[in-house]
């Protein structure tokens, strides 16, 4: 690994821009596919408007900063990589706030935290939302977001339950609901663990949290999953 990343200095130096971002690909793919389920829920949650940004280009604009402003703590894998994380939530999280569709909260992050754990233990009911014939028929609201099935199996994996699971179509809109429910936070450190494949040290690196949030806040997202599947832990 540290031989491939080798390359990104030899590149800079040629200033050959498709090979430098060919090798930060080859690194870390998971970022692309984490990048798109964040502009994807966006979009559903009317944050921002459909197809006006794509996950190429946020990506193309974060490997455009590196090659820039490279340096040779880049050839370090685990700094790179929380590097390009961290520069992928900068970029979406300035997308969202120039949509001005929401007011940043100037709030302690243990303070959030704190929040949406308390939310986390409230009681779900997705089933009655599934059945509700309101919800169901007011064309005005959003359709129901079905999550994508590479997302779903990666998922099923981290909650530790059988990916046939999801063959069943009531199981996968339970799990969309479940995820539609989940606050910002707490949804952003699920992508962050299952799409981006981060262990809880690099999330709490990238989200400038505490390891013990991270993970606190990762076992309160699988027990409402668990929840919502009707499979909570004996």
């Amino acid at each position: 690994m540290t031989q491939s990343l080798q390359a990104l200095k030899t590149h800079r130096d040629t200033e050959d821009r498709q090979a430098f971002n060919e090798v930060l690909r080859q690194f870390l793919p998971q970022l692309r596919p984490y990048v798109a389920a964040r502009l994807r829920y966006a979009e559903h949650a009317g944050l921002i408007p459909p197809r006006m940004y794509f996950p190429s280009d946020i990506v193309d604009e974060i490997y455009l900063e590196v090659f820039e402003h490279f340096s040779d703590a880049d050839l370090d894998p685990k700094k790179l990589k929380i590097r390009l994380f961290k520069l992928a939530d900068a970029k979406l999280e300035k997308i969202l706030k120039e949509e001005a569709r929401w007011q940043e909260r100037k709030v302690p992050i243990e303070d959030i935290v704190r929040e949406e754990l308390k939310s986390l233990e409230e009681i779900f009911y997705p089933e009655e939302m599934l059945d509700d014939i309101e919800y169901r028929q007011d064309e005005y609201r959003p359709k129901l977001l079905l999550l994508e099935e590479g997302f779903e199996g990666d998922l099923l994996d981290f909650l530790e339950l059988d990916r046939s699971l999801r063959q069943e179509a009531r199981n996968r809109q339970l799990l969309a609901r479940a995820y539609e429910s989940l606050p910002p936070l707490s949804r952003i450190i699920l992508e962050l663990k299952v799409n981006g494949n981060l262990t809880v040290e690099e999330i709490a690196d990238v989200r400038e949290m505490d390891v013990e949030e991270v993970e606190a806040g990762l076992e309160a997202v699988k027990r409402r999953f668990r929840q919502a599947l009707g499979q909570e832990a004996a």
